[in-house]
């Protein structure tokens, strides 16, 4: 007799509650920036939502052990960077240890997403959830890339003054912002990828972006039609 684990919400709409806290989480953010939190507040902030993350969509002991090994070396990375956020190049390492997580909570969603056998509503959250993290991932790549050369993206003063400071909350903030934009491909100009390797990932997000939307989610979509017929 196996014990089922217990969980903060509804284990039968776990992606619908981690949808409405990543929404909540990412419109929060600009919130935060206008009241002058500090950094560190911030990345606190970003390490519990990992780890709620991780609790909600595990459900195996593998993949807790295998969430655990991944997720406590980057909290206690993103708990370092949050006490020395002077620091950009021992702020290599928690930048890589997060993108390696949350690559791990993207794989696990889209798995179960594809051949797990939820509704189709959990189905479509679970979808948008990985769209979203995708996002995150992206602009922790983006992070490493402006840690490892400083000048590889170009932002425009407009976007500079409307930044905390110069420090990591202003850069993630706006690091974040220019994922998104480019996974949508919106490609407002505000900010500009530089340096070859910066050019390089926002051409391939922005194509991820796209065949995401057109093969997740038109085969959602015929999962939903399929079942209907049935």
């Amino acid at each position: 007799m196996t014990t089922k684990k217990r969980r903060f919400l509804s284990e039968d709409h776990m992606y619908r509650d981690l949808a409405v806290g990543l929404l909540v989480f990412f419109a929060t953010s600009p919130v935060l920036d206008r009241m002058s939190v500090s950094p560190r507040f911030k990345s606190y902030l970003v390490v519990a939502f990992l780890l709620f993350a991780l609790f909600e969509i595990t459900r195996r002991a593998s993949d807790v052990w295998i969430g655990l090994a991944l997720g406590l070396p980057a909290v206690a990375a993103g708990i370092y960077n949050a006490e020395t956020p002077d620091t950009p190049a021992i702020n290599l390492f928690p930048t890589i240890l997060a993108g390696l997580f949350i690559g791990f909570l993207i794989w696990r969603i889209l798995k179960d997403v594809i051949v797990g056998s939820r509704i189709t509503s959990e189905r479509v959250f679970g979808a948008v959830c990985a769209y979203l993290l995708i996002g995150f991932l992206f602009a922790d790549f983006y992070g490493f890339i402006s840690l490892v050369d400083e000048n590889a993206f170009s932002v425009s003063e407009s976007i500079e003054a409307g930044s905390v400071d110069g420090g990591d909350l202003g850069r993630d903030g706006i690091l974040t912002y220019f994922s998104f934009v480019t996974m949508t491909t919106l490609g407002y100009g505000d900010i500009s990828p530089v340096s070859p390797a910066a050019r390089t990932l926002a051409w391939m997000q922005a194509l991820v972006g796209q065949l995401y939307l057109a093969i997740t989610i038109a085969g959602l979509v015929g999962v939903h039609i399929a079942r209907q017929k049935e």
